[in-house]
């Protein structure tokens, strides 16, 4: 685990959310197999470049794929959910989740798929909005009224969540708008 000054370092990068920030906080090794989710960008096409194996999870609609697939050459686009993962157990060394666990209909059958496809000591990377800032205050308050049902974590209630799905791991970023958890798969 990284020292709470590196934490602290990165934490003031991540503020701005860009690829190069999920990049310097994740460890990666060449011919890893990494699981995209969630609002990616180009993440997939550099963690390509950097050797690692990329399958991009795409659950929206067709024209959303082709979006994954142009900013994202060389990497495997599977539609899917993340309640329910299309792959085998123990296939993954890190599974990556930007700005989507929030959106999820089953969280705790999502944490069950994440949990059997990543390998022993793989990682799960959340990214997401953090409630304890107003703006996202507003942001639910907004779903709420349009009828969306969106469950947003205050970030220890995403720790103890995490930990109940026999996670281990620690959230950084606590009084950012977006917070990032990193944690290990434990048996």
């Amino acid at each position: 685990m990284k020292s709470v000054v590196q934490w602290n370092y990165e934490a003031n990068y991540f503020e701005q959310g860009t690829e190069e920030d999920i990049l310097s906080i994740i460890k990666y090794e060449i011919g890893e197999r990494v699981l995209l989710a969630g609002n990616i960008g180009s993440l997939g096409k550099r963690l390509r470049m950097l050797g690692v194996h990329v399958t991009i999870l795409e659950d929206s609609a067709y024209h959303d794929i082709c979006y994954c697939l142009i900013h994202n050459e060389n990497c495997s686009v599977v539609k899917g959910c993340l309640e329910l993962l299309p792959f085998e157990d123990g296939f993954f060394d890190k599974v990556i989740i930007l700005n989507q666990f929030n959106y999820t209909n089953n969280q705790k059958k999502a944490l069950k798929e994440i949990y059997r496809v990543l390998k022993l000591r793989g990682e799960v990377i959340l990214q997401d909005s953090n409630l304890n800032k107003f703006k996202v205050k507003l942001k639910k308050i907004k779903h709420r009224v349009c009828g969306e049902r969106i469950k947003y974590y205050y970030p220890h209630e995403l720790i103890k969540t995490l930990e109940h799905s026999k996670f281990k791991g620690i959230l950084e970023n606590k009084h950012c708008e977006k917070y990032i958890y990193i944690g290990k798969k434990n048996d």
